[in-house]
């Protein structure tokens, strides 16, 4: 009897209360949501707090591997999230090697994720070197020529820099039919290839095809990128080459780890 009573005396785990919180719903695409994340936690940890999360449609449980300084929540709280601007007050001051240094620790890719890059990459025959990787994206209105000759001058100062004799240039793209015009700019020294020619069977396949893309631009040791496209940024503040010997910014723009 004395047990029993003890029993029903004893009191109810209650759930962790939550002030705090980061809505990974709220981002508009899959590298800004990885952004918003990364400031999310970045300002968690200057805060001296764990980083609870709201991935209502479970993407960053399906792609990452959990941090142990991350709370996935199991119910949306009922207070509003915190705002992109409130990050900012803490990532603007600081240095981009110590916002790099503490999402190489928090992006870390799942295991089955891993698996499909690399056995896309396999099965595309992407398996050498690259001197320098572009990301084109089609432009609705038709073929933007003038950009197209600025990537071209881009790379050839890039060949009169390290004074090659041939290029092989890994692009980045949603639309071969982009790349083929951009190769009408292309000098007979230059090899290009893009995984944009392999015809997609579904939306699944497009996001390894994303992620398999950024796996080798951020191997490349030269990269032209524009900062306007979050996957830009993300390709930027993913690199694992410790020698990208060159970097041009399209548009001169600064980089920042989230818009607001």
């Amino acid at each position: 009897m004395s047990s029993w009573i003890v029993a029903k005396n004893r009191p109810m785990k209650t759930k962790p209360s939550v002030m705090k919180y980061h809505d990974a719903s709220s981002s508009p695409d899959i590298f800004s949501m990885f952004l918003d994340y990364i400031g999310a936690y970045v300002y968690s940890q200057r805060m001296g707090e764990i980083c609870n999360v709201w991935d209502a449609d479970g993407t960053l449980k399906s792609t990452l591997r959990l941090h142990p300084q991350v709370r996935l929540l199991k119910d949306k709280p009922e207070l509003e999230a915190l705002s992109l601007a409130e990050y900012n007050t803490i990532l603007r001051p600081m240095k981009f090697k110590d916002v790099q240094k503490l999402a190489s620790s928090l992006m870390v890719y799942d295991n089955d994720l891993n698996q499909s890059v690399v056995q896309y990459l396999k099965k595309s025959g992407v398996n050498g070197l690259f001197d320098i990787a572009i990301h084109i994206m089609k432009d609705p209105a038709g073929p933007d020529i003038a950009l197209m000759k600025k990537y071209a001058s881009l790379i050839r100062i890039y060949q009169v820099k390290t004074k090659k004799d041939n290029l092989n240039i890994f692009v980045m793209s949603d639309n071969y039919t982009t790349v083929t015009q951009f190769q009408t700019y292309c000098d007979s020294t230059w090899k290009i290839t893009s995984l944009s020619k392999n015809p997609l069977k579904n939306n699944s396949e497009e996001v390894i095809k994303a992620f398999a893309e950024i796996q080798v631009m951020t191997a490349v040791p030269a990269l032209i990128l524009d900062f306007q496209r979050p996957v830009d940024r993300f390709i930027y503040l993913m690199q694992r080459n410790s020698k990208l010997d060159y970097f041009t910014e399209l548009n001169s723009k600064e980089w920042f780890l989230v818009d607001v």
